[in-house]
């Protein structure tokens, strides 16, 4: 795929983190820290399980502070230790907001770069159809992901991920 041909169907977050390379892949492929950060502002992760390698599972639930539950869901297709992971996202048809209909799937790329002890973070998701691009963005699932980029900054400055 090129840019050209996808740009209508993704967006892209980045972000510095001070933490080193290690650390911040660690914080995405280590299911007990993804559990602390992934997912909207106060929700909880009740159910979080990555099998990190290409072809492995992974599987997050994420609970709302109104009750609503989200099941996400795919299979990795990069991991590149400290460089990259690329996953797929299988939407949960059960979901409310599809309203039966829902997305196809999208592929998240997630690329970390090293700056001494700070680690760039490159994150791009490329949606189904250029459809499902705008239906999720006016579903809030930009937003979402920066809350989500904004609690692993908070778990980053607490240090509580270098517990276990």
């Amino acid at each position: 795929m090129s840019a050209p041909a996808t740009a209508d169907r993704g967006f892209a977050i980045e972000r510095i983190f001070n933490a080193p390379v290690e650390r911040v892949f660690r914080l995405w492929t280590d299911p007990l820290l993804v559990a602390q950060w992934w997912g909207i502002r106060d929700c909880t992760i009740p159910h979080c399980a990555l099998d990190v390698r290409v072809g492995g599972r992974w599987r997050i639930d994420m609970l709302t502070a109104s009750g609503a539950l989200y099941r996400n869901q795919g299979s990795y297709l990069e991991v590149i230790e400290n460089i990259r992971l690329s996953y797929g996202d299988e939407p949960d048809p059960e979901i409310q907001e599809w309203a039966g209909k829902p997305p196809g799937q999208s592929r998240h790329t997630v690329s970390f770069t090293a700056n001494g002890v700070r680690t760039h973070v490159h994150f791009e998701v490329t949606l189904a159809t250029a459809a499902d691009r705008e239906r999720l963005l006016a579903l809030g699932m930009r937003g979402g992901w920066m809350q989500s980029f904004d609690r692993l900054e908070q778990l980053i400055s607490t240090g509580a991920d270098h517990a276990g």
